[in-house]
């Protein structure tokens, strides 16, 4: 009898190797998804700073770069309504980026 409970344990743990091999070989195409997923989204982010680093007139240096599914969002502070298009116009036409969203400001002058 004292060899029973230790059949059934396992036969639970044989029973249920090929679910947890299952659920493993799942888990890892997401898992390499994400991070083939996030390398894209960090290369984009690096093609679209390059971009606006090589416009001339634009400071570029104050525009901060975020990219989620190649989806950019440019945020920060530039002197010019006119800097502002030129910075979206940039980052639309860089090469993987699906949208952009525009989140900067103009500078205001402290009185």
């Amino acid at each position: 009898m004292k060899m029973k409970p230790l059949f059934v344990a396992a036969m639970i743990t044989l029973g249920s190797a090929p679910l947890m091999a299952q659920a493993q070989s799942g888990t890892a195409p997401a898992q390499k998804n994400e991070a083939s997923q996030y390398v894209s989204d960090s290369a984009l982010t690096a093609k679209v700073k390059t971009a606006l680093l090589a416009e001339k007139g634009l400071k570029s240096t104050d525009i901060s770069v975020e990219t989620e599914n190649g989806m950019v969002q440019l945020s920060g502070f530039v002197t010019s309504s006119a800097q502002i298009d030129q910075a979206v116009d940039v980052a639309r036409h860089v090469k993987g980026v699906k949208d952009v969203k525009n989140d900067l400001r103009l500078k205001t002058a402290i009185e």
